[in-house]
């Protein structure tokens, strides 16, 4: 029978195999983390909760609701204006798709009130289920201007509207504009800073539509009148609401975050080449919402970051230093010649 202390391994005969399966194993992280991992993180996060807010960069003249009872059209006077949006994922939702909720309202920089002289002059609620990996729209989406009516159903939607999936703004994308309901191309502009993340500038440009003629249009996008009302000879009038404008857009690329827009929209009323303005104006992002979408693109982005470029370094270190000390401790441990 054999003796005991000789059929025993010893901590310093187990140690040089227990580091080399410790330095396959971190060696296997290395591989694993940047081709598995990270393309797990990098993905539209169902955390999303966005909140955006911009002002017109001047005062502008918009249309007088309530002349809509008196003899003839009316301006207001020029004040700012405030574009509000908000975007959050709501459900449904899994590891393949997210939906997005987004409510966006344009109103006058005034106390608010009832009625016709409420300042908000356009609002929206769309909803729209995305691919988590692409960003692409997935399924049907809606969206409703007026909350006593039912949403519009979108089919076939064709583009980023509210943010990109991570690592993808600049493939060649498509923008849809919820309000035209019109899909363009997204043409790159340059690449920027924004409060220290490094983005590509991408350009879409609305062609003019008639609102009034689109499916589940609004009412109010039409209007009947005396010629005398809109100030045009001529008997009774009908005229479309007509919108157009453009989306400059600074993308954060990592995480795909909007994090700076400047939004261009001039919307009248027109009946042939006559045309009465609603709104004209151009929205830029403050420096608050600039601010607060740059960190949450760092946050966003730290998770694929980390797991594509950090944990594959560490890991590398640590499967060449474990194989460092198995050497050493191996060599060690050797009868002396």
């Amino acid at each position: 029978m054999s003796d005991d202390s000789t059929s025993r391994w010893s901590t310093r005969q187990l140690l040089p195999p227990t580091l080399v399966f410790l330095a396959a194993l971190l060696a296997t992280v290395a591989l694993a983390s940047p081709m598995i991992l990270a393309p797990q993180l990098s993905r539209i996060s169902l955390d999303t909760n966005l909140v955006a807010t911009g002002a017109s960069t001047q005062p502008v003249e918009t249309f007088d609701r309530c002349s809509l009872d008196r003899p003839t059209a009316a301006m207001l006077p020029p004040r700012r204006l405030v574009r509000s949006q908000r975007v959050v994922a709501v459900r449904p939702a899994d590891r393949r798709v997210a939906t997005l909720q987004a409510g966006t309202i344009i109103r006058r920089d005034e106390p608010s009130s009832t009625g016709c002289t409420d300042p908000t002059l356009v609002a929206s609620l769309d909803r729209v289920t995305v691919d988590r990996v692409t960003g692409a729209p997935h399924g049907d989406s809606g969206v409703q201007t007026d909350s006593t009516r039912p949403a519009a159903v979108l089919t076939g939607r064709d583009g980023i509207t509210y943010l990109f999936a991570p690592g993808t703004a600049s493939r060649g994308h498509r923008f849809f504009d919820p309000v035209t309901r019109r899909s363009v191309p997204l043409k790159p502009i340059g690449r920027d800073t924004v409060n220290g993340r490094p983005v590509i500038r991408l350009r879409a440009d609305i062609p003019d539509t008639n609102l009034a003629a689109l499916p589940d249009a609004d009412p109010r996008d039409r209007l009947t009148k005396p010629g005398v009302w809109f100030g045009w000879p001529g008997g009774e009038i009908t005229a479309d609401a007509h919108q157009h404008g453009s989306y400059t857009l600074w993308v954060d690329e990592q995480s795909g975050l909007i994090v700076d827009a400047e939004i261009a929209v001039r919307r009248d009323y027109r009946a042939g080449e006559r045309r009465l303005t609603e709104l004209d104006a151009v929205f830029r992002y403050d420096a608050k919402t600039r601010k607060s979408l740059a960190a949450a693109a760092r946050t966003q982005a730290r998770p694929a970051w980390l797991a594509g470029r950090i944990v594959p370094l560490v890991a590398v270190f640590g499967a060449v230093a474990a194989i460092a000390v198995a050497v050493w401790v191996g060599r060690r441990s050797s009868p002396a010649p």
